[in-house]
């Protein structure tokens, strides 16, 4: 039964104090809300109390309301609404503003029953919240816009149970942290901008089992609630050529790797199933034959192309992609609410309209796929999390509007030319429209890091030349301690882009972050890709091939096989089997078992041994495991 208390004292006409209570109960937990400051806390049934959002400075409150189920009342000095709803262990909250402004709300404090934080940056991680490394280095960033989040939603580990907050209305909110004597702490902050006609944000608050996957499970639920779920099996049937991503390595062609001679030597290490992509155009229209072999052989091949930037025409040192006409870099720029064209990448000519940009990419993408014969279109940036608001009155656009039309034009693609849609990212929004993200297994790494870009560094990651084999994707180089930590290490890695669109979106890693970038942890990322069962992504030529085709044809082998049987099947579990979060096991429907061994020593599993640095597979109609450990670093 659902009741509600409200503890307060009210005065002339509807107004009540700041310090009054207002208590929301089901049968998991309790949740006791102070108005007029926003401090709720919870007690979960049976448990021990903890603080879902902090106290603010205390605002007057009136027109607060009740009727057993929820909670409404208005902050008149700040001109907010606030909205509370518990339906089961679901608290559902609103937050609608009356003119422009900020507003910061939750406010998470370092509770003392708080464990770790888990955070959708890239495929995903369990950040303890007073890990040494982490509080600081995530204190100092800049605020992450929830867009820009691989999922919506941050949750925190509270030992017995898990949090979950769901951001539904993500638009101008940012999430920043902070570092309270050691540990983490976390607030959401939306900004109300004037170009919106209804100004508001909502959350969804929500009280689970314990589960580092927990936060990406509730996702998914709510995603498929929602209907905006969209199964890679239903992709198949709309664009039968991606049938053949299940079971393919990512590579990409440089110099003479495109070429009839790089394929038949795929062809002949037996790899059947490929995604091939170059930087550009050109060199398929140099190369006519290698699409139409490449299509043969069964694999799926790909341009490169991007609606991110636009450059006046004939300016020095631009891109291909960026080059459009005067007409359209006079008037297509995203224009900020100061009035200034926002700077493009790199801080070159400006952000590109996609509203303005749509009939000059319906234009180049049908010429481009019509002289190439491709069968897969990779279109940078689009699902990478950057969407604007725009206040040009050319093309207006919220940040909603700016985000649905990159959607579109992805989905406009694939459905026009039955084309195998990919995109840089891949955050939640983009899933519905394509089939591949590369860069959310392993996103991009040290930017701005100036070692990496120092030639003298043992860190430099190289150059964009020579055109045939750019050593910034071909050139070995180790990776920074830090980012090791940060990026790689499995004690802080949880998937839960897996988790919530595995049988949705084929991700994979960053062409910047290549699998075989960095020698240090080649191995280790080889592991979590067949953990999470994520394909590697590959640069190639001719002489990188010699050089690279042991590992590559071993790799593809054990990973190959079971990734077709995996990529339409959910990731329905995750768990760590160890205290040390070392050795770790995925689930993919009720069909296979995968269980990684991050450790160097061997793992007693149920009698089997798992040897050190090695994963066990074992499937429903098998008993035994089949064991796969890559070559070490």
């Amino acid at each position: 039964m659902r009741f509600i208390i409200v503890l307060c004292l009210f005065g002339a006409a509807g107004t009540a104090r700041a310090e009054e209570v207002v208590v929301l109960r089901t049968d998991p937990w309790a949740i006791s809300i102070r108005p007029g400051t926003l401090k709720l806390t919870a007690t979960p049934a049976g448990g021990s109390s903890f603080t879902l959002s902090a106290a603010q400075a205390p605002d007057a409150v009136t027109d607060l309301k009740t009727d057993g189920r929820e909670a409404s009342w208005f902050l008149p000095a700040r001109r907010i609404a606030v909205s509370m709803r518990l339906d089961g262990d679901v608290l559902a909250v609103r937050i609608r503003a009356e003119e422009p402004g900020e507003f910061t709300w939750p406010v998470v404090p370092a509770d003392p029953a708080f464990k770790a934080y888990i955070l959708p940056l890239s495929e995903g991680h369990y950040v303890p919240v007073d890990d040494k490394d982490w509080v600081p280095m995530l204190a100092a960033r800049e605020p992450q816009e929830v867009i820009g989040l691989s999922l919506p939603l941050w949750g925190i580990d509270c030992g017995s149970h898990t949090l979950t907050y769901l951001v539904t209305h993500p638009f101008n909110c940012e999430l920043s942290f902070g570092n309270d004597g050691g540990r983490l702490t976390s607030k959401l902050t939306h900004t109300f901008r004037r170009n919106w006609k209804r100004k508001e944000y909502s959350l969804l608050v929500s009280l689970g089992p314990p589960s580092p996957v927990e936060p990406a499970k509730r996702y998914r639920r709510w995603l498929i609630e929602q209907g905006k779920f969209v199964p890679m099996k239903d992709k198949i049937a709309a664009v039968p050529d991606a049938a053949k991503l299940p079971g393919a390595a990512h590579v990409y062609l440089w110099g003479d790797g495109v070429s009839v001679k790089m394929l038949q030597a795929f062809k002949d290490a037996g790899l059947d199933r490929l995604w091939l992509g170059v930087d550009g155009k050109q060199s398929l229209l140099d190369n006519p034959a290698v699409v139409a072999r490449a299509k043969e052989l069964g694999y799926l091949f790909g341009f490169y192309d991007s609606y991110h930037s636009i450059h006046a025409p004939g300016e020095p040192d631009t891109w291909e992609t960026a080059q459009f006409d005067q007409a359209l870099y006079d008037t297509g720029g995203i224009v900020r609410a100061d009035g200034q064209r926002r700077p493009g990448f790199k801080k070159k000519g400006y952000l590109l309209s996609p509203i303005a940009a749509r009939p000059y990419l319906e234009k180049r993408v049908t010429r481009d796929v019509a002289a190439t014969g491709v069968n897969s279109v990779f279109v940078d940036c689009d699902a990478f999390g950057e969407c604007f608001d725009d206040f040009s009155p050319l093309h207006p656009a919220t940040q909603a509007d700016d985000m649905a039309e990159r959607v579109r034009r992805m989905k406009w693609i694939s459905d026009t030319f039955r084309a195998v849609v990919g995109s840089e990212g891949g955050v939640w929004y983009s899933a519905p429209a394509i089939h591949f993200a590369q860069g959310m297994t392993t996103g991009i790494i040290g930017w701005g890091d100036e070692d990496m870009k120092n030639k003298s560094s043992p860190y430099f990651t190289g150059n964009y030349w020579p055109p045939g084999e750019p050593s910034t994707f071909f050139k070995p180089a180790p990776l920074k301690d830090k980012y090791v930590t940060f990026e790689i290490d499995p004690r802080y890695r949880v998937p839960l882009y897996e988790v919530a669109l595995h049988d949705s979106v084929v991700a994979t890693d960053h062409g910047g972050s290549a699998t075989l970038k960095f020698g240090n942890v080649v191995q280790t990322r080889l592991l979590l890709g067949v953990l999470y069962n994520t394909p590697p992504l590959y640069h190639m030529n001719l002489a990188e091939w010699e050089r690279r085709k042991a590992p590559v044809k071993e790799h593809y082998a054990f990973f190959s096989p079971l990734h077709r049987e995996t990529a339409v099947l959910p990731m329905s579990d995750f768990e760590w089997l160890t205290p040390d979060r070392m050795v770790q096991r995925t689930k993919f429907g009720n069909a296979v078992e995968i269980v990684a061994n991050f450790r160097d020593e061997p793992f007693d599993l149920g009698g089997e041994t798992i040897p050190g640095r090695s994963v066990g597979l074992r499937r429903r109609t098998a008993e035994a495991l089949t064991l796969y450990s890559p070559a070490p670093d």
